[in-house]
């Protein structure tokens, strides 16, 4: 039922859904983003605000002429009448979908989307099965919209295509006007962006007629999980891109544009729609909450019910006004031109686009397999022609094959597909991990300082395909004078980033304990900044989570901070648990992972796997053991004291336990004693100065050299 508009109250109820959006209605669905948005928009442009404000007059004053004249469009056909709604659509919009995706489930078919299609154009052509259960006191008004959507069949540059465009790209944890990407005009394209997720906690969201900040963000952001029926979504959801598509062509929700359900009753402007509170449940029988013996339209498809049948006769009528406006450039859309340039008329079978995703890791041991599979878009391929660098066999035809790998290394992987109508290629360098089926590492400790960055380059894995992920830096240091850092304050919300150390055999080491330190700080309304480790026993494989922190949990600074280089006393050691496999793995890898919310850098230095000694200074009468100046560079020195003459080694040895530089090698007399170290002849990187009792026992200090 219509309402009276005022520049004063439709902006402020606007305004108010920016606080209003988090909210998971009853069922666990998620709500609509298109107030929140279209009011933040508004605000920070007050010229915007005016022009949609007067558009909205002529909106209202439309529909109240039409409504006096019976709403002329309407047809006298009555609900569940099919052969009468199969009139031609009055209006004809072209459709793309860009797929946003990780490769994950939201990477939806494009069977999905076309039970999408299918399911749009029952709904605005008054064709949906269901219709036959719309309570009796709207069947007189559910409408046929007579609006059809069509896949375009032509993009921009005029190439083929069929409407859905796929862009790997880490913006699908994002969810917001920054992760539209590969925009197709709005004068010649409806555009519909599919993510993972929605940073505002929507299902979906699009922008009013005119509302958008700017063109290239103005269409429909939807989660996966809410597009079609099929594949992630599922019928409950299957209608929430009919709703975003009504808010484009502008309608308001039922109860207007507070974006809160059962907060006060309101309307959406349109005359036949009832004053309503909203409805977040398919409440049919007492819903005369506003207007007593007024039965609310809670089956209508701009309502939160998840009971949508319907559209109105008034509503029907908005959105073909819409259509004939400029606002927005919707008029544009429904020419004989974009039609044309769109080639939504004759649909042509395109060359395919070359695309594919391992079916489970990139990692694998020596002698092990891994699968892949084609996800190659635009086109249906008829031929496959894989290169499998390293692989066997290293050539397949197959659509998803599986390739053994015997040796260890580093592999690209290259995929052509063809059709009738063409064919593409594609390609990914260093993409196949081939991991050693012996441990690279194999004694009682590992260690890794980060000093040495050839060594951490040729040893660690930075696992970020998409960005420039973790480094060995030198910007802060718990020891020496280099760390591991994550530039996080450029990752995107929802953006992970691991690095993966080499294979480590933990069955040699007794008793092993594995520590590292960390330093972060929080950002304020940054507070699920999360790091995690893992680690694997079957070459990265599989991964089982040892260690997880965030938040206030995470940091090592008390205060909130805009930027975060760490000091000497911020650096925290952690001891990360081990299960019994790992402690018995001689192939085990450990990876450190971070889940961003845009705060700050986080730091990780001195990762360290060290079995027990098998020597207690105090009890073996070894005291005072010092390595200094450490970091050196020229000479250091070793120092110990011991309490009785004994036979003593005093070596140098790398991180494999290799010596490579012999200190002292037979009886000392008890006392203090000083050994030089030639550190000259070492190359730069992390040692141990080790002390090694006749029985074996030893003890060791870490040395940098630099």
């Amino acid at each position: 039922m219509k309402r009276k508009f005022t520049l004063f109250t439709s902006f402020t109820v606007l305004l108010f859904s920016l606080t209003a959006n988090s909210q998971v209605i009853e069922g666990g669905y998620r709500p609509c983003g298109t107030d929140q948005m279209v009011a933040a928009s508004l605000a920070a442009n007050p010229l915007l605000k005016a022009q949609y404000e007067e558009e909205q007059r002529k909106a209202e004053e439309a529909d109240r002429i039409a409504f006096q004249q019976g709403y002329p469009l309407q047809s006298n056909r009555s609900a569940g009448n099919v052969s009468a709604q199969q009139s031609p659509p009055q209006y004809i919009i072209p459709i793309v979908f860009h797929i946003i995706h990780d490769y994950g489930s939201e990477n939806i078919s494009d069977a999905q989307v076309l039970d999408a299609m299918r399911i749009l154009n029952q709904d605005y052509r008054k064709l949906n099965a269901d219709t036959s259960i719309i309570v009796p006191t709207f069947q007189g008004i559910a409408a046929d919209a007579q609006i059809e959507f069509r896949l375009a069949q032509l993009d921009p540059n005029g190439n083929c295509t069929n409407g859905i465009d796929r862009i790997y790209s880490s913006e699908t944890y994002v969810g917001d006007d920054g992760s539209k990407l590969n925009y197709w005009n709005r004068a010649r394209y409806l555009n519909v962006w599919v993510v993972k997720a929605i940073s505002n906690g929507a299902a979906g969201y699009a922008y009013l007629p005119g509302t958008a900040p700017t063109a290239s963000v103005d269409g429909i952001l939807i989660l996966s999980n809410y597009v079609g029926s099929i594949g992630t979504g599922g019928p409950s959801t299957s209608r929430a891109l009919t709703h975003e598509i009504g808010h484009f062509l502008n309608l308001q929700h039922v109860w207007g544009s507070t974006n809160s359900p059962g907060v006060s009753c309101g309307n959406d402007g349109v005359n036949d729609t009832p004053v309503t509170k909203g409805w977040t449940s398919c409440n049919l029988t007492t819903n005369d909450v506003c207007t007593n013996n007024v039965e609310e339209n809670v089956q209508n498809y701009m309502e939160y019910s998840y009971c949508s049948r319907m559209f109105s006769a008034g509503q029907r009528t908005r959105m073909q006004n819409a259509l004939q406006s400029a606002s927005g450039q919707r008029s544009s859309l429904v020419t004989t031109a974009t039609a044309t340039a769109t080639g939504i008329n004759n649909p042509q079978p395109c060359a395919p686009i070359a695309d594919f995703t391992p079916i489970n890791d990139l990692y694998v041991c020596e002698g092990g397999t891994l699968t892949f599979t084609d996800v190659s878009y635009n086109g249906q391929p008829t031929s496959y022609n894989w290169n499998f660098q390293g692989g066997t066999p290293s050539t397949s035809s197959d659509s998803v094959p599986t390739i053994q790998y015997n040796t260890a290394g580093t592999y690209s992987v290259s995929l052509t597909v063809a059709n009738a109508q063409g064919s593409d290629n594609f390609s990914r360098t260093n993409y196949v991990h081939v991991l050693p089926a012996v441990a690279q590492y194999t004694g009682n400790f590992y260690q890794e300082g980060m000093e040495n960055t050839t060594v951490f380059t040729a040893d660690w894995d930075i696992d970020n395909p998409q960005g420039n992920g973790w480094i060995n830096a030198n910007t802060a240091a718990a020891t020496g004078t280099r760390s591991c850092r994550l530039d996080n304050t450029s990752s995107m919300v929802g953006q992970t980033d691991a690095f993966i150390s080499p294979s480590i055999n933990f069955a040699a080491m007794i008793n092993p304990v594995f520590t590292f330190k960390v330093a972060f700080a929080q950002r304020a309304g940054t507070e699920a900044d999360r790091l995690r480790v893992y680690m694997s026993t079957d070459c990265g494989a599989t991964w089982l989570l040892r260690y997880t922190k965030s938040g206030a949990n995470l940091s090592t600074r008390s205060a909130l901070t805009s930027a975060f280089v760490p000091t000497a006393n911020e650096w925290r050691t952690e001891t990360v648990s081990l299960s019994s496999a790992q402690l018995s793995g001689t192939n085990v890898r450990i990876k450190f992972e971070f889940e961003s919310d845009g705060g700050n850098d986080i730091y990780i230095d001195d990762i360290n796997i060290q079995g027990a000694t098998g020597v207690v200074e105090a009890e073996d009468g070894i005291s005072s053991f010092n390595v200094f100046p450490n970091p050196a560079n020229d000479n250091s020195t070793v120092e110990f004291s011991i309490n009785e003459a004994q036979n003593m080694n005093v070596d140098i040895v790398d991180l494999n336990g290799k010596v490579v530089q012999s200190v002292h090698n037979g009886n000392l007399a008890a006392g203090m004693h000083r050994m030089p170290i030639n550190v000259a002849e070492l190359s730069s990187g992390m040692y141990f100065v080790r002390l090694q009792n006749a029985e074996g026992n030893y003890l060791m200090r870490k040395l940098l050299v630099e």
